[in-house]
């Protein structure tokens, strides 16, 4: 049976893989992080008692410039914590460069919790967030590779897109903190640093789950330190070390690590430069988490309280309150794709269904507010509110979790790092420029906000038809063989599931597999014929 089909089928699959699992689940509390500071920072700029401890004005002009402001300058650090993944992840090591993050994502944190304390100055809240989102940036582009490094090809979607629903929970808890504190507690300015404060929890966790985990066995054969990466494979696997699945997996990935030695930034990068197949995997990386940016999805994350009440939803509580829903609607099918989508439909379909459903829901939300440009509810505005919805079903099985699992699957071994960060970098850069521009852009062009983002979900449906390969159920040291020969046609025949190519490779795989337990069993049998020959020789 197919990992995930099925109620009985996932009760299997987790057994079987259940070493993967928690892994993934301990490493995707680094998802949750920046989920929560995406989800609390735009409720806690709508409260009162955060205007008051910094002596904000929100009716002046400026108040929108000083809320992107606020909101973005963790996205700069951000940006800066995936840039030095490269270096840190692969001197110390993806388990290290976990703890290293964490440990600056809270030291962050605390500089938050303790700003406006005897003066108005913001100047202690942006150095808490520029720290705290170095972290951020740090953990989210080593997770994506320590999971992809670890878990088995046939779960690895799935478990890299969980960092995903991590964070999409950690929105959603943070949304529903927001709501409940603007509700029921009027504690001056500790109904904002209780947010800042319970923002911490994750980075605890993560870090208490780490000290049980395993480095990632590929970083650890680029070590030449084979014995530890035995023992390391057979711990995520739960196979016994001499298990001859595990060795044949074990000797594909030193093989490749002695073709590609270990290999400095600036040698990875000229590798990339020029070999037009590793260029290709490097951009469409690069190009996926542009688009992820810009289908809207963190719009809706920072601003979404602002949005509801530009549809019609103008009470504070009314919006915080739809936005906790909304937030509840996210886990729910970021959990039902990575159960039943991911590893069945495949990332290429999921891109495509995905893109699709989320530029009806923008241009939906779009013409409404050119018809109808005033906040009032009226029908079409109602239904302009369940787009919202509509627009994150949607991006849960699609947008959200594949950009991140193709931007590891599809990175060589020797380049992972560079690659990886290189898409992170990316993410947190556009990430910045929406957290930044959609309030000014809500202001200045209104509807033709939902507009743009709906266009550019059109634009990477296409993309994905011509660009984009299936690598569903591909092992790692394979993926490279996709990009292989003419790519663009190479990836439009993938759009065909019957003509994906990823099913020759995977049946490629099933015999190396084969062959593995063949030969163990013939050893067994030869040794078995040795000892009783020996025997009745003694005799």
């Amino acid at each position: 049976m197919a990992p995930g089909i099925g109620f009985k089928g996932m009760i299997a699959d987790i057994r079987r893989y259940r070493k993967a699992y928690i892994l993934t689940a301990v490493t995707s509390f680094g998802g949750m992080l920046f989920g929560w500071d995406t989800g609390m920072i735009g409720g806690i700029l709508t409260l009162p008692a955060f205007q008051k401890s910094f002596a904000l004005d929100k009716n002046s002009k400026d108040f929108s410039n000083l809320q992107g402001n606020i909101v973005s300058v963790l996205q700069a650090g951000c940006f800066f914590g995936a840039m030095s993944s490269f270096f840190v992840s692969e001197k110390c090591g993806r388990r290290t460069a976990l703890f290293i993050a964490d440990a600056i994502f809270i030291i962050g944190s605390i500089l938050q919790v303790c700003s406006g304390l005897k003066t108005t100055s913001l100047s202690l809240l942006y150095v808490g967030r520029v720290v705290g989102g170095f972290g951020v940036g740090l953990i989210s582009a080593v997770v994506p590779s320590y999971i992809g490094e670890n878990v088995n090809k046939e779960v690895r979607g799935r478990c890299i897109g969980t960092m995903q629903l991590f964070n999409v929970t950690g929105i959603m808890l943070s949304y529903f903190v927001n709501y409940g504190i603007s509700s029921h507690i009027s504690l001056g300015a500790l109904q904002w640093r209780i947010p800042f404060t319970l923002q911490m929890l994750p980075g605890v966790l993560l870090f208490i789950g780490l000290l049980f985990q395993n480095e990632s066995p590929r970083w650890l054969v680029e070590q030449n330190n084979i014995p530890k990466a035995q023992r390391a494979l057979s711990r995520v696997r739960a196979r016994p070390e001499n298990d001859p699945i595990l060795l044949q997996e074990l000797q594909e990935i030193i093989e490749d690590f002695r073709i590609h030695q270990r290999l400095s930034f600036v040698q990875q990068f000229r590798i990339v430069a020029s070999s037009k197949p590793i260029f290709y995997q490097f951009s469409m990386a690069i190009v996926l988490m542009f688009w992820q940016q810009w289908t809207g999805t963190n719009s809706i994350n920072y601003y979404s309280p602002q949005i509801f009440e530009s549809i019609g939803l103008t009470s504070t509580s009314a919006g915080l309150f739809a936005t906790g829903i909304y937030g509840v609607v996210k886990v729910v099918c970021t959990a039902l794709g990575l159960a039943f989508v991911t590893e069945q439909l495949g990332r290429k379909w999921s891109l495509l269904i995905g893109g699709a459903g989320q530029a009806f829901a923008m241009y939906y939300i779009g013409i409404q507010g050119a018809v109808v440009p005033h906040a009032d509810l009226t029908g079409s505005s109602y239904f302009a509110i369940v787009c919202v919805y509509i627009f994150v079903v949607f991006y849960s099985f699609g947008w959200g979790p594949i950009p991140f699992i193709l931007s590891a699957e599809c990175a060589p071994n020797h380049v992972r790092s560079l690659i990886v960060a290189a898409a992170l970098m990316t993410q947190w850069l556009f990430n910045f420029v929406i957290a930044k521009l959609t309030l000014m852009m809500l202001a200045d062009i209104t509807y033709g906000t939902y507009l743009l983002f709906g266009s550019c979900c059109v634009l990477m449906v296409v993309y994905t038809i011509f660009c984009v390969p299936e690598t569903k159920n591909v092992p790692l040291e394979s993926v490279h063989l996709l990009f292989q020969g003419d790519i663009i046609r190479g990836a439009t025949r993938d759009t065909l599931p019957s003509r994906t190519r990823a099913k020759e490779l995977q049946a490629h795989s099933h015999v190396k597999e084969r062959d593995a337990r063949d030969a163990e069993e013939s050893n067994l049998k030869s040794e078995g014929m040795t000892r009783r020959l020996v025997e009745d020789h003694n005799v």
